[in-house]
């Protein structure tokens, strides 16, 4: 039983071990797997500093959004239209009007878009949007 163990150098190595690419490949994605979380998305701006402020409930208009599209203005309940008419003519009556929105939690996003975009169409520029305290 002759073995043979060292292979003639001058021979072409036909072969190519890929463990050791592996396991450079492998530990390249563990790498990168944890580094992505770190990378923070979008440009970095500084953001002006504001502190709460408050819309006075007795002076302001209360638009309330509730599930399945329903809208009310105090406990007046309203379509997206008769929305709109109110909101023009208390403009019209005090161009300094305030507008408080309450959504519920349940409520689309698309929902509460709609009556901002009413809201910004007869031109109200103080618009408040009502929170609970945690």
């Amino acid at each position: 039983m002759n073995r043979k163990f060292f292979e003639n150098i001058n021979s072409p190595l036909y072969q190519m071990n890929v463990t050791n690419l592996v396991d450079i490949a492998l530990t390249l994605v563990i790498i990168l797997l944890m580094i992505s979380p770190l990378i923070e998305q979008g440009i970095n701006v500084r953001l002006p500093k504001s502190a709460p402020y408050k819309i006075s409930p007795k002076k302001s208009i209360i638009i309330t959004i509730a599930p399945k599209n329903r809208y009310y203005i105090g406990s007046r309940r309203v379509s997206l239209r008769q929305l709109y008419r109110i909101l023009k003519e208390k403009k019209r009556q005090n161009p300094e009007i305030s507008i408080i929105v309450k959504g519920d939690e349940k409520i689309y996003y698309e929902e509460l878009i709609k009556v901002l975009n009413i809201v910004r169409k007869c031109d109200i520029k103080k618009i408040g949007l009502a929170t609970r305290q945690e």
